[in-house]
């Protein structure tokens, strides 16, 4: 992946390697896609107690599933949001995007990603919180940095 990285526009810069790296080759395919891509905050640790496997893992799924989201036909403006930061002794990592009304107030049929970063969360001690309104969706995922 690291090599592969200089092809890869930068669209943020959290202080954190391989972070940046999954997270600007996913953003950048889903700004050529027509989505709107926003940073608020790009603020990593150095390193985290995840392995990167799993680093990857929690990642890449919460990105993937917020662009298939915010692409699905009907969606007004395809957008997501992401928020990077360090807050006392966690990595806050949030994911927000937009979705159809109807996909926003579905509980039941998460997908093998959220279960995937479900698992993630589990391991690591990490938390999470998942927020749903019409037309929105949020995941934040706070992990302990020490």
């Amino acid at each position: 992946m690291i090599g592969r990285n200089e092809k890869i526009p930068v669209i943020l810069q959290s202080g954190n390697q391989m972070i940046d790296i999954i997270l600007n080759g996913r953003l950048a395919s889903a700004e050529a896609a027509g989505v709107e891509v926003e940073i608020l905050n790009a603020q990593a640790p150095e390193t985290l107690p995840l392995s990167e496997t799993d680093l990857c893992s929690l990642m890449l799924n919460l990105v993937d599933n917020a662009v298939a989201a915010a692409s699905a036909p009907g969606i007004e403006r395809a957008r997501i949001r992401l928020e990077l930061r360090v807050k006392g002794s966690f990595f806050v990592f949030t994911c927000e995007n937009t979705c159809a009304a109807g996909e926003a107030q579905k509980k039941d049929g998460q997908g093998l990603g959220l279960k995937i970063v479900e698992g993630v969360v589990a391991r690591y001690d990490c938390l999470m919180e998942m927020e749903r309104a019409a037309g929105m969706y949020r995941v934040t995922v706070a992990i302990p940095t020490e």
